[in-house]
C-alpha cells in the first residue's frame, strides 16, 4: 500500500513538473532607440508580440525612455513588430547627398541606414529611393511609400526569466544620418529671419540670402508668397541647376553638389534670385516672402548647418534709394534703387567729411528697379554716405558702415 501511494505521488510530481514547464512564463523587456543610439529613445511606439503562428499575443507601448515590457509571456519564439504615430522628421537634402554617395559606392551604410534609405519600401536602396527624396518628397510633397517611420523587426527566442531583448532600432524614413531627435511634440522651430525692403515694381527681381554660412553641399528651400498678388516667372541660383516647382504660392527648390565637395556662399549675394511681376490684384500693400521651417543647408557630411535668412519684402515706393545690404559689411554690399523715369543717373560715395570717395554709377538708365554691387576692398573702415541723383526727380542719401 505504501509503495502504491509513493508511486502515485511520484507520478503527480512528474505531471506537475511537465505542466509547469508547459506554462512557464516571464516578462520580455527592452528599448526602442533612434538609430540604436542610447541618447535617442523613441517614445509612444506601439509594439506587437507575434508568435510563430503569426498571432499577436501581447502589445506594449514605449515610455519616454523608449522602454517597454511584455509581462507574463509563455516561453517560445516571437517576433516584435513596431509602429508609431508620432511626428517623423530630420530628412534633409543632406540625407539625399549621403544616398547619392552610397549609390556611387563612396559611402557604406549600416543596417539601420539601409532601412532608413529604403523610402520606397522595396527592400533595397536604389536610385528610385534617391529621386523619391529629392523630387517626390521635397519638390512635389509626396509622402514616402515606406511610410513616415521604419523599424527593425526583432526575433526573440524566449527561454528564461525576465528576458531582455537586444536594442530595437527605428528611424524616420529618409533620415539616413539619424539627426532627428524623436519627440511627441509636433511643431518645428522657425529659422531666424530678417527682411530686405525693396520697392515693388511691375517687373521685379528679388533675392533670398543665407547668413552665417560660407559653404554648403546641399540646399532645400521652401519659399512662400501671395500668389494672388505675384506671378513668379523664374528662379535661379549661383549653384547651378536646381530641382524646382512653383505651385500654389510656394517655391520649392532642392540642390545637391554631386562632386563630393562644397560650394562657396557669399552672404552679400543671393542663394536664390526670384523674378516675377505683380498681378492685377495687387492692392498696394506690403508683400513679404516667407520661409517654411523645413528649409535648410547641409555640409559635405550631410549635417544640417544653422542658418539665418534674409527674405525680400516688397512695398509701395516710399523712397527711390534702398538701404544697402548687408550693412554693416566687410568687403561687398548691394544697393537697390528705383528710377521714376529714364535719365542720367549718378550714385556717389562720400566720407564723413563730405569728400567724394568714389562714383558708383554715372550713366543714362531706363526707368525701373536697378541693383549694383559695391566692393569696399580699398576703403578704410568707417561710416560713409551714398547719394542718388537723377535729373531733378531724385536726390536721396543713405548711410553705410564698413567693418574690418
Amino acid at each position: 500500500m505504501k509503495t502504491k501511494i509513493t508511486r502515485v505521488l511520484s507520478l503527480l510530481a512528474l505531471f506537475s513538473m511537465i505542466l509547469g514547464q508547459s506554462f512557464a512564463q516571464s516578462e520580455i523587456s527592452g528599448k526602442v532607440l533612434y538609430h540604436l543610439k542610447d541618447s535617442k529613445p523613441i517614445p509612444s511606439v506601439e509594439l506587437d508580440l507575434i508568435d510563430a503562428d503569426g498571432a499577436v499575443v501581447a502589445t506594449a507601448t514605449t515610455g519616454l525612455d523608449g522602454a517597454y515590457t511584455f509581462p507574463n509571456v509563455p516561453y517560445g519564439s516571437y517576433t516584435i513588430h513596431a509602429t508609431t504615430e508620432i511626428t517623423a522628421g530630420g530628412v534633409t537634402m543632406g540625407d539625399a547627398l549621403i544616398m547619392f554617395l552610397h549609390l556611387c559606392n563612396l559611402y557604406p551604410f549600416s543596417p539601420i541606414q539601409t532601412l532608413a534609405a529604403d523610402v520606397t519600401g522595396d527592400g533595397a536602396v536604389t536610385w528610385d529611393d534617391y529621386w523619391t527624396v529629392v523630387i517626390g518628397w521635397f519638390i512635389q510633397g509626396y509622402p514616402f511609400p515606406s511610410g513616415p517611420w521604419v523599424f527593425e523587426d526583432l526575433q526573440v527566442d524566449h527561454t528564461g526569466a525576465k528576458h531582455y531583448v537586444p536594442k530595437m532600432g527605428g528611424s524616420s524614413a529618409g533620415d539616413v544620418n539619424g539627426t532627428f531627435v524623436p519627440t511627441t511634440r509636433t511643431e518645428l522651430a522657425m529659422p531666424e529671419i530678417a527682411y530686405h525692403k525693396q520697392a515693388v515694381s511691375n517687373d521685379f527681381s528679388v533675392g533670398v540670402y543665407a547668413n552665417d554660412i560660407t559653404e554648403a553641399s546641399a540646399m532645400g528651400l521652401v519659399i512662400n508668397y501671395p500668389e494672388e498678388m505675384l506671378e513668379i516667372s523664374s528662379v535661379s541660383s549661383p549653384f547651378g541647376e536646381l530641382n524646382m516647382s512653383i505651385n500654389d504660392g510656394t517655391i520649392r527648390v532642392s540642390w545637391i553638389n554631386q562632386f563630393y565637395s562644397t560650394s562657396s556662399i557669399d552672404p552679400s549675394k543671393p542663394v536664390l534670385t526670384i523674378n516675377g511681376k505683380v498681378t492685377d490684384q495687387y492692392d498696394g500693400s506690403e508683400i513679404r516672402f516667407g520661409i517654411n521651417p523645413i528649409s535648410h543647408f547641409c555640409d559635405a557630411s550631410g549635417e544640417q548647418i544653422g542658418t539665418r535668412y534674409t527674405l525680400p519684402m516688397l512695398s509701395a515706393v516710399e523712397s527711390y534709394l534702398g538701404t544697402n545690404y548687408p550693412n554693416p559689411f566687410r568687403e561687398s554690399t548691394t544697393i537697390d534703387y528705383i528710377l521714376p523715369s529714364d535719365g542720367k543717373v549718378t550714385i556717389s560715395l562720400f566720407n564723413q567729411q563730405g569728400q567724394l570717395v568714389k562714383t558708383l554709377v554715372n550713366s543714362y538708365q531706363n526707368a525701373g528697379t536697378h541693383t549694383i554691387s559695391f566692393n569696399a576692398e580699398n576703403l578704410q573702415p568707417g561710416v560713409y554716405y551714398y547719394n542718388l541723383k537723377q535729373n531733378n526727380n531724385v536726390n536721396e542719401t543713405r548711410r553705410m558702415i564698413i567693418n574690418r
